[in-house]
């Protein structure tokens, strides 16, 4: 039997315990094999609930829904019967897949089907079967720490 995510339909969560997966927020979506919640640092991502290991329910956390406070960022709350099409419904927008690791990668996704997606990534295009995709989030774009360092060299390189 599959636990019931739309029971905690609004209510603050962690899913999984630790490591680059794991997120704190607010269940605002609910698929057969997904779960999407928001928090003001992510803004909106899904879960595909195969890979989720544990939910932890906040039972001290009474404040008022981040959605009812209007905090949520200008993003549309997408949903589809499953995973992958909210995968297909995510074509042609800013998305990261994974939020942290070796696994993480940011681009355009270009194009999702049953079995996979193909992300264009600095100029590459980057297939990614999407069993191993744990979580997909959208319109937000963050620099990592390589970009970081090229900028800081640049500047440096400039200035001289």
């Amino acid at each position: 039997m599959a636990f019931d995510y739309s029971l905690l339909m609004g209510k603050q969560v962690r899913l999984d315990r630790g490591g680059p997966e794991s997120r704190q927020g607010e269940i605002l979506a609910v698929g057969i094999d997904y779960v999407g919640i928001y928090n003001e640092k992510d803004g909106v991502i899904y879960y595909n609930t195969n890979h989720l290991k544990s939910l932890t329910l906040n039972t001290k956390d009474s404040a008022e829904s981040l959605l009812t406070q209007g905090n949520v960022a200008p993003l549309k709350i997408m949903e589809a019967d499953n995973f992958v099409g909210l995968l297909k419904g995510m074509k042609n927008l800013w998305c990261q897949v994974n939020r942290g690791g070796h696994e993480s990668i940011q681009g355009v996704l270009a194009d999702a089907n049953d079995d996979y997606i193909t992300m264009v990534v600095n100029h590459e295009l980057v297939t990614i079967f999407n069993f191993h995709v744990k979580s997909m989030s959208y319109g937000v774009k963050k620099e990592n720490q390589e970009e970081k360092k090229e900028q800081k060299q640049d500047s440096s390189n400039e200035k001289k």
